[in-house]
């Protein structure tokens, strides 16, 4: 069958026709005529069932993807950054007004690495552990009935701090927490909720006078919760990790608490000490 295309203008378009910008309506008319024209009145079948499983499979990756951006949006984030020179920041607290209560400028001369937070301002209950492994009997810290603590630690003697073990939950903003030393990434991986970092301290060439000359860590991160586990000491990474893996972690039903928790912004060591 042939149609002549100035039967379909009579039909759908004006007499004076000018070149432009796309029009959907005038396009659907002309597809209306030609299917008038062709005397197509019965639609093909059509195959439903493959485009509805498409369409699901689509609607589910989307809520999916959505689900992650929520979980990303409401979860903690730990940023480590290496560095090799001082680094600088505040104690700086506020009233209910803003009006600074107390300001003081902190440095580290020593710094090797810096960690921040990225997250909510209102955090979750402190977490709590469990030991079922340590290299020698702690002798600072304390622990209720069932053995649940928050810090435990062996002190040592001399120039040696096997292992302090502490839990806690992180701050976002503007709130720093220092290794000193030269610091080494030795390994990062994942135990299921959990992103693990172990680093290396060497601190013979701090400008500083420290206890000891080398510190390990292994940091337990939960960026769902926003806590963060820290096993620090002088004994050896193996046997710091081997400390981690044997830790029960729980939500202890208290509220989150620190020392700097009146201050909006803050600077301080992770680095092992007495006290």
């Amino acid at each position: 069958m042939q149609i002549r295309i100035s039967d379909l203008m009579d039909k759908s378009c004006p007499d004076a026709v000018a070149l432009g910008a796309e029009d959907k309506a005038m396009a659907r008319r002309i597809h209306d005529a030609v299917m008038e024209k062709i005397g197509e009145t019965q639609p093909k079948p059509r195959r439903t069932g493959r485009k509805t499983l498409r369409t699901l499979l689509l609607v589910a990756v989307i809520a999916a993807l959505m689900g992650t951006v929520a979980y990303a949006a409401s979860g903690w984030f730990m940023n480590l950054r290496k560095t090799g020179t001082a680094e600088t920041g505040y104690w700086r607290e506020v009233d209910e007004k803003g009006e600074i209560l107390t300001e003081y400028k902190v440095s580290f001369p020593d710094a090797g690495m810096v960690l921040t937070f990225e997250g909510p301002e209102e955090r979750k209950n402190q977490p709590e552990f469990r030991c079922f492994y340590l290299p020698s009997e702690a002798n600072f810290g304390f622990t209720d009935e069932e053995g649940w603590a928050e810090y435990l630690s062996d002190q040592g003697e001399g120039a040696s701090i096997p292992y302090i073990v502490s839990a806690g939950n992180v701050r976002a903003g503007n709130h720093k927490r220092v290794i000193n030393g030269e610091v080494t990434l030795v390994k990062e991986e994942d135990w299921d909720d959990w992103h693990v970092t172990e680093l290396s301290s060497d601190y013979t060439h701090c400008t500083q006078r420290w206890t000891y000359e080398r510190a390990n860590y292994v940091l337990l991160f939960n960026s769902e919760e926003g806590w963060l586990i820290q096993i620090s000491g002088t004994a050896n990474l193996d046997t710091l990790e081997h400390i981690a893996r044997e830790l029960e972690i729980r939500d202890s039903g208290r509220p989150a608490f620190s020392g700097e928790d009146s201050a909006v912004e803050s600077i301080g060591i992770l680095d092992p000490g007495r006290g």
